[in-house]
């Protein structure tokens, strides 16, 4: 059987999810790198930003996700 294809709202919100992961990670991994004065993100920082996350805020994606794809709604719907 063929995998059903997403609509482009749907894939919009795939990457929207995703990217609220991303950022999550990419802040924590810059206050990494700020800790120790660095001028650039280590891959380290990123690494660590990422098991910290999932360790301890885990819980917090969905609700993050939720906001994030309220706004894209309320977004949208203004555009149209």
């Amino acid at each position: 059987m063929d995998r059903p294809r997403l609509t482009r709202e749907s894939r919009c919100l795939v990457i929207l999810a995703g990217g609220v992961l991303e950022q999550c990670i990419e802040n924590r991994a810059e206050e990494i790198a700020a800790g120790r004065s660095a001028t650039e993100i280590a891959p380290e920082d990123v690494v660590r930003a990422a098991n910290e996350f999932l360790r301890e805020r885990l819980s917090d994606l969905p609700y993050l996700v939720e906001q994030a794809i309220d706004r894209y709604r309320q977004q949208s719907s203004k555009a149209a």
